[in-house]
């Protein structure tokens, strides 16, 4: 019954409003029933009880406004009812009923069950109840009772009783939802960190968080891992665009875990090529042996995927290290990136490899030497770069 009206689409905050106002049109209907009970018990006005029932269905009413989806008028409706309860309660039982507690009540009640978008409403509806609160203390000697045989005691305690329960489970029921509300809030700040972390590296987040904007950085020492597979083109064109995807997302979703196991950041995929670096974050003086070892663990992870698969995948892996610049491109769909003569080297090392092998430039292979066997290739042609020293890591 709280979530009456809910949809999936509605908003955290939205939600919260309705279920309030469910939970208040619910205590209105338990507050009329009560003085239905008072008024078969302790006096024979029969214009209590038919008068309380009617309040009630008037507060069952705002329940089914917002089951409706007319979220404003059931606010509108629900306050309307407080109001209609309160009026008629100083007309019957006169001033010493003590149902002036019930202003109090109708004061905060707008801003407790209006959306934001309705503020204004509940701003004149607390202001009304304000205004009759001062004019039932200021008259309240001509606010006689017009209907007798119930104690102007009795009724006093039975309104400030139930209208400091009513006051009670809303303030606590209110307290609980923001509560919720912050827990979702938190939540959805969490998916949207852990979207970015997908996105960015953690050191471009925490300028992003910190000053809302980035600087491109000029890295002197990274290393820069470019992968290709062997006749992807032709391959394309000979099975189905939902296979081919598949089979990507399962390759590349292995190398991104190999990426975070050997310290290495992913920059971005471009069709079937898969750039990495590392050194980006922190310096560091592996991060060259980092970059091969991912790409053994690629070689490797391919060889035995190949054999347990029909697609035959074939890979290049191109290695250089240098200077790069990393920034931020964009305001929309924006894309961390490198530039730098770096990434085109890079490239063309990958480009002049062979398949299942590590090609290397020598300024990668000057800070792996010592930890590595590699082979030298002599100058090989570049396309853009010349003759180029390269090795291969054995």
């Amino acid at each position: 019954m709280v979530d009456i009206g809910a949809k999936n689409n509605s908003s955290i905050t939205e939600i919260r409003y309705l279920r309030v106002t469910n939970i208040a049109s619910v205590l209105g209907v338990i507050y009329n029933a009560i003085w239905m009970l008072v008024a078969f018990f302790l006096t024979d006005a029969l214009v209590i009880y038919v008068s309380n029932a009617l309040l009630g269905l008037m507060f069952l009413m705002a329940l089914i406004f917002n089951r409706k989806g007319w979220r404003v008028l059931a606010s509108i409706w629900l306050i309307l009812a407080s109001y209609m309860s309160l009026f008629l309660f100083l007309y019957l039982l006169g001033y010493s009923s003590g149902v002036e507690v019930v202003c109090f009540l109708i004061i905060i009640l707008p801003y407790m069950t209006f959306p934001r978008k309705a503020r204004n409403i509940a701003h004149v509806f607390s202001i009304l109840a304000c205004l009759t609160l001062i004019v039932t203390v200021i008259f309240q000697s001509n606010m006689t009772a017009h209907i007798g045989g119930l104690d102007p005691y009795i009724s006093q305690i039975v309104n400030i009783s139930i209208t400091g329960f009513i006051c009670l489970i809303l303030i606590s029921s209110m307290s609980v939802l923001i509560d919720k509300s912050e827990e979702s809030l938190m939540a959805e700040q969490k998916k949207s960190e852990d979207l970015l972390h997908n996105i960015l590296p953690a050191n471009i987040i925490r300028d992003l968080k910190e000053s809302g904007k980035t600087i491109p950085k000029r890295h002197k020492n990274i290393t820069i891992l470019f992968t290709d597979f062997e006749g992807f083109t032709e391959f394309v064109a000979s099975i189905s665009a939902i296979t081919l995807v598949n089979e990507l997302n399962d390759i590349f979703g292995r190398f991104d875990e190999i990426m975070e196991e050997t310290e290495v950041e992913k920059i971005e995929t471009i069709g079937d090529a898969y750039m990495a670096a590392c050194g980006l974050e922190k310096e560091m003086t592996n991060h060259a042996a980092n970059c091969i070892r991912a790409a053994q663990m690629m070689l490797s992870y391919l060889e035995e995927r190949n054999k347990s698969h029909e697609i035959k995948w074939r890979m290049r892996v191109g290695i250089h290290s240098g200077t790069v610049v990393a920034g931020v491109v964009g305001k929309k769909k924006f894309a961390y990136d490198l530039f730098g003569d770096t990434i085109n080297t890079a490239s063309r090392i990958e480009s002049a490899g062979e398949v299942g092998k590590i090609n290397t430039s020598s300024s990668t292979y000057e800070l792996i030497k010592n930890d590595f066997t590699c082979l030298s290739r002599g100058k090989i042609f570049a396309k853009g770069k010349g003759e180029l020293e390269m090795y291969f890591v054995k």
